[in-house]
């Protein structure tokens, strides 16, 4: 299937109860270099997993469902703030189809819509593909985190 197929094919709803075993089963598929890069020590995991059982209006996640899969997710924390925290995970054997791009779009128009002043996230600094992303859709990179391990990102709305 060409990528712009499957971005029409793709169902973004909001992740809630009932949505485990589809959590579970994108978690399980994740390779090494995923879990390294992305969930070390299983902490996304465990923060969507709590969300599906505690919803609360400081966090929202997104989930892109494909041929009911969980193909891949947004989330925003600190959503109460006028500058929240957002990150973004594709399942690995949909990556390269423009998965990360429509759901890191998604997550821009979603906080430009609520009012939101922008948008920052972390990165791993060995997760190229991921800072490249970033900046092509308008992410500043603005240095290293205080864990030396990761790079943040802002992205503000310009007038």
């Amino acid at each position: 299937m060409a990528e712009n197929d499957i971005l029409k094919e793709i169902k973004m709803r909001q992740i809630g109860e009932g949505d485990e075993a589809l959590i579970a089963d994108f978690f399980a598929v994740m390779g090494a270099e995923s879990r390294a890069l992305f969930n070390r020590r299983g902490y996304n995991e465990r923060g969507v997993l709590k969300y599906c059982a505690r919803p609360d209006a400081t966090r929202k996640y997104w989930m892109a469902e494909l041929d009911g899969k969980m193909a891949g997710y947004v989330f925003f924390l600190d959503w109460n703030s006028s500058i929240p925290c957002m990150g973004v995970a594709v399942r690995d054997d949909l990556r390269g189809m423009g998965i990360g791009t429509f759901l890191v779009s998604f997550a821009q128009n979603t906080a430009k819509a609520a009012g939101k002043g922008g948008l920052f996230l972390s990165t791993h600094t060995a997760n190229l593909r991921a800072q490249v992303l970033y900046e092509e859709l308008g992410f500043e990179c603005m240095g290293l985190c205080k864990n030396g391990t990761e790079l943040f990102y802002l992205f503000r709305y310009r007038e």
